[in-house]
């Protein structure tokens, strides 16, 4: 296998990572927003305990994927950099004040006022920055930015971006957060032989996933009349990803109807990971629409390879470590899970 496909294979797992971790931590402070920020302090309790583990080693994969994409496919990282510099920079600004917010708040016991600006900021933060992201990948996939093979942007670096299948792709991506954080609760509630939270979050997953199964079959409609090109690319390749996506999507429904909440989050993390798939598939052999193949982009094969290397021997500590933190701070909930409060000066 050439090496440029193994990066790539490498570049969709750790993309997928990402979305199935980090999406369903920023899906706790979406739920937040939704909850008019005044989610009772037993919900918010189970929010912190689920996401306190890797709340913010959620955001290796997001740096992982851009150092990859950086030295393997130099033209391509500069010219999205260029492209995407203002809906990329409006995510990290998300990503920031998201991290620092749940800390400020976490620690401001007893200052109600704090407490509430604090959460605020958290829920607000939490919802732009996934839907930056989800705007960012949808203006690739218009296919409509200006870029040059070379890696150069020749059109407006503050409103090319903006298009009604970028827009579309935000709102989504904010919605993919938020049901993927309720299936993560429903399962998490459960762990901890809470009944009633876990029937609330069942409810709210099951209504989440029936609207982003309607909005799903809407971004086909986006993609027919906004991406002729990636659209032709799911006719000719791509559609039995879709169909397969279509398929673990009803059966992570199906799933959390039974309340069989692990099977419902393996159903929804092949759905993303076969959305995001496919997505790669129809735009092959390009890796930036419409002037940026992978061919053309990538870097000497010798340099491919000793990235690939480099991958192989991190992930030997990488992978295994982020496992033991998980591990760890299971343990510790299911011993005492006031012991993984927030407010606690040992969290």
């Amino acid at each position: 296998m050439a090496p440029e496909v193994i990066l790539l294979v490498i570049l969709w797992l750790a993309l997928t990572l990402y979305v199935l971790l980090g999406g369903a931590d920023f899906g706790a402070g979406i739920w937040e927003v939704n909850l008019a920020f005044q989610a009772p302090e037993k919900e918010r309790s189970l929010l912190q305990r689920a996401i306190g583990p890797v709340w913010e080693a959620n955001h290796v994969f997001l740096i992982f994927v851009l150092v990859l994409l950086f030295n393997a496919f130099p033209p391509a990282f500069a010219a999205l950099s260029r492209a995407l510099w203002l809906p990329l920079l409006l995510a990290l600004v998300g990503i920031v004040f998201r991290g620092a917010a749940f800390a400020f708040r976490s620690y401001a016991v007893g200052a109600v006022r704090q407490q509430a600006g604090w959460g605020v900021a958290f829920a607000l933060a939490s919802t732009a920055a996934p839907f930056f992201l989800g705007a960012a990948v949808g203006a690739v996939a218009a296919g409509n930015l200006a870029v040059t093979p070379r890696g150069g942007f020749a059109g407006n670096y503050l409103i090319d971006w903006i298009s009604p299948l970028a827009l579309f792709n935000g709102f989504f991506t904010v919605g993919v957060c938020a049901y993927l954080a309720a299936v993560y609760l429903a399962r998490e509630a459960t762990q901890e032989r809470d009944a009633e939270l876990a029937d609330l979050w069942r409810q709210r997953a099951l209504a989440t996933g029936v609207w982003m199964g309607i909005l799903a079959l809407a971004g086909l409609v986006f993609l027919a009349t906004e991406a002729p090109l990636l659209w032709q690319g799911f006719q000719e390749r791509a559609w039995p990803l879709v169909v397969v996506s279509l398929v673990t999507g009803f059966f992570s429904l199906g799933a959390l109807w039974r309340r069989n909440y692990t099977a419902s989050a393996a159903g929804v993390a092949a759905t993303v990971a076969t959305v995001l798939a496919s997505w790669g598939v129809a735009q092959y052999p390009a890796l930036v629409l419409p002037a940026i193949t992978i061919e053309g982009a990538k870097a000497p094969n010798a340099i491919l390879w000793a990235m690939i290397g480099s991958i192989a021997v991190g992930a030997l500590v990488l992978l295994p470590s982020l496992g033991w933190l998980f591990m760890i701070f299971k343990r510790v909930q299911r011993r005492s899970p006031e012991s993984n409060n927030p407010s606690s000066p040992a969290w």
